[in-house]
């Protein structure tokens, strides 16, 4: 069986298109770009607060 990556779901509104953005390695954010316009995006992971939410707009 093939390990999973944790992952968003991102629909990067100012291009609308949609990405998964993937764990840095240090494991303490979710990052990456809009696959059109390059415009990088960031989540920070807190420990101790959290979303059950997968998906996001982001503008």
């Amino acid at each position: 069986m093939v390990e999973q990556r944790p992952f968003l779901g991102v629909n990067f509104k100012c291009c609308g298109v949609y990405a998964r953005i993937y764990k840095n390695p240090k494991g303490d954010a979710y990052e990456g770009r809009c696959p059109r316009c390059g415009r990088p995006i960031r989540f920070r992971i807190d420990p101790e607060k959290g979303t059950r939410h997968r998906f996001f707009d982001v503008r």
